[in-house]
């Protein structure tokens, strides 16, 4: 049985798969992750209120970051607007850039301010967004996709988090939706700076290529601790509401956020 507490947050009586490298630290980093139009921004907010509401202090990172030298030629890339689109860009070099920004954003940022930290789009973004590309290149050269894919996943994940030293999330919320509910949603977003408009970005347009996204974040499922697949639609065709995926993301970090409150006094 679940127990609420008044934080909003639910105590299970078994703990909830947490990866074992938030033991010790004390910063928790949060990864928000899926396929374009899964309604992450939606949950990232609404998590993020939860938990200044329990008096955790919150710290936020949001990838690409567009006014950054990396994240301009990103969205550059991702528009299509210059001479270079990112579907002309080699996916291992097309990483790097993902990469280099996430390097430089925490250059600036000092998780040690805060409790917790959430990421609007981490790495894992970049393996399953990248990843697509390999699958694809794969078949065209009559080679396994998926072996293809986990190998690449293993070079990017070795890449960031042991030779750029990028921190790596303790707990990663992989919101998923199939990929007709993805296009439905992307067509309801407003004015985007880095597309200069309403209209879909590269990746966005592709459905082949958002199909095999949803299955590099299931591969990264996984191959590692501390993902939590969070199921977004009602099985009818229909997104659940808010607050039900919500209480869910709360009641898996209730664990981690115990063990935070006494490491902080919370």
């Amino acid at each position: 049985m679940n127990m609420i507490k008044s934080d909003g947050f639910k105590e299970e009586t078994a703990p909830a798969e947490v990866s074992s490298e938030c033991s010790g630290k004390k910063t928790l980093t949060v990864a928000i992750e899926g396929i374009d139009g899964s309604g992450k921004s939606v949950q990232f907010a609404l998590l993020r209120s939860r938990l200044e509401a329990a008096g955790f202090r919150v710290g936020v990172l949001d990838f690409p970051c567009y006014d950054s030298f990396f994240g301009r030629q990103i969205g550059e890339f991702l528009s299509g607007s210059g001479n270079v689109s990112a579907a002309d860009v080699d996916v291992r070099s097309m990483s790097l850039w993902y990469a280099m920004d996430r390097v430089g954003a925490y250059e600036h940022f000092d998780a040690g301010e805060y409790d917790i930290v959430l990421l609007n789009r981490s790495t894992m973004a970049n393996a399953a967004y990248q990843g697509s590309r390999v699958q694809l290149d794969a078949v065209k050269r009559g080679e396994d996709p998926q072996a293809a894919l986990e190998e690449f996943i293993g070079w990017l994940f070795k890449l960031e988090f042991e030779i750029l030293n990028i921190p790596r999330p303790d707990i990663f919320f992989v919101f998923d939706v199939p990929v007709n509910i993805s296009r439905k949603n992307v067509a309801k977003k407003g004015k985007r700076d880095y597309v200069g408009g309403n209209k879909a970005d590269v990746y966005e347009k592709d459905d082949l290529l958002l199909k095999t996204v949803r299955k590099g974040y299931h591969t990264c499922a996984e191959m590692f601790d501390g993902v939590h697949i969070i199921n977004c639609t009602d099985g009818k065709g229909a997104m659940r509401p808010r607050e039900e995926i919500s209480d869910e993301l709360a009641s898996i970090l209730a664990p981690a956020l115990k063990e935070l409150s006494g490491k902080t006094g919370n």
